[in-house]
């Protein structure tokens, strides 16, 4: 029986059929044509015969495990677009998965990353993270928050136990965590907010949940915003420029009297996002008269061209 019968009749499948697969699926080439026969299906029509395949996986995996990064990766691959979830257990495939990340590449570790989140094992993903840190490896804040925000368990549970690394990880991971609270979960206001008063907390980690805030406002954080803006109350203006930005989920009469100050400051960024946010809070131009008729003329200028951008 060929493996169309099995996907079609949602056969059992046989000890014969598992070592022909076992066999075959070594071989990179036939694993590629193993994958593109699985593109034809819907996933889900073919669940029952993927859910036979996890011991199929796991003697894979030991036999990949001694091939280069590029097979590895393919592999890896393979599993995070056929592989199932697996809830709370954390099986032997996972394990192995991780052993792929010994001298790997980048290409390899991001392969085994969306693998590990189709598996959908929380214990797998810390370690993983775990992993990453000690190792002190490179990889991107985006790439990081986006194969987290497709983890197939328990996505609140996950952001919850990666946040309890935020005093063991490096900045870098942290930013990538609160990038991935910021896409899927509203309710981590109050427990970040300490955090954002916090001078002890790295600037980074400290921008990114100023942006999680301009997603899910929480009215607290307005008067640490507004200290923000003012520059001569902080010590990097990286602060004042990303709190321009998420002003403008803060209307007020305050709102409006400091991003129209913040249209003078010295940083063009500052002034961009200032011009922007009072765009998005749609305050008329007769209200920017004193701007207009002011003695700047970069004011002007990026005010200007902030309302000609938003009407094209």
């Amino acid at each position: 029986m060929n493996e169309s019968i099995y996907l079609q009749t949602h056969s059992k499948l046989s000890i014969s059929h598992e070592r022909y697969l076992l066999k075959r699926l070594r071989n990179i080439n036939d694993l590629i044509a193993f994958n593109k026969a699985l593109d034809h299906f819907e996933k889900k029509s073919v669940e029952p015969y993927l859910t036979q395949l996890l011991p199929i996986w796991q003697q894979l995996a030991v036999s990949y495990l001694k091939k280069d990064n590029m097979k590895k990766a393919f592999f890896a691959y393979v599993i995070s677009k056929h592989g199932l979830y697996y809830g709370k257990e954390y099986r032997p495939l996972m394990q192995l998965l991780l052993q792929f990340l010994d001298h790997s590449t980048i290409y390899c570790r991001e392969n085994v990353f969306k693998a590990l989140c189709t598996l959908g094992n929380i214990q797998a993903i810390e370690n993983m993270m775990n992993i990453i840190n000690d190792k002190e490896w490179f990889h991107h804040q985006k790439l990081i928050a986006d194969n987290l925000s497709v983890f197939q368990g328990d996505q609140e549970l996950l952001m919850t136990r990666l946040w309890q690394h935020v005093n063991e990880w490096n900045d870098h991971l942290m930013v990538a965590v609160v990038q991935f609270i910021s896409q899927k979960n509203g309710n981590f206001q109050q427990i970040f907010l300490p955090y954002l008063r916090s001078p002890q907390t790295s600037l980074e980690v400290r921008l990114a949940m100023i942006r999680y805030y301009r997603l899910h406002p929480y009215e607290p954080v307005r008067e640490i915003l507004y200290s923000f803006i003012d520059d001569t109350m902080i010590q990097d203006v990286s602060l004042t420029i990303v709190s321009a930005f998420a002003l403008d989920h803060y209307p007020g009469n305050k709102t409006i009297e400091l991003l129209k100050k913040a249209l003078c400051h010295h940083n063009w960024y500052v002034r961009r996002n200032a011009a922007a946010s009072l765009v998005h809070l749609k305050v008329a131009k007769k209200d920017l008269k004193d701007i207009y008729e002011g003695k700047d003329p970069y004011a002007k200028e990026i005010l200007t061209y902030m309302y000609k951008k938003q009407e094209v």
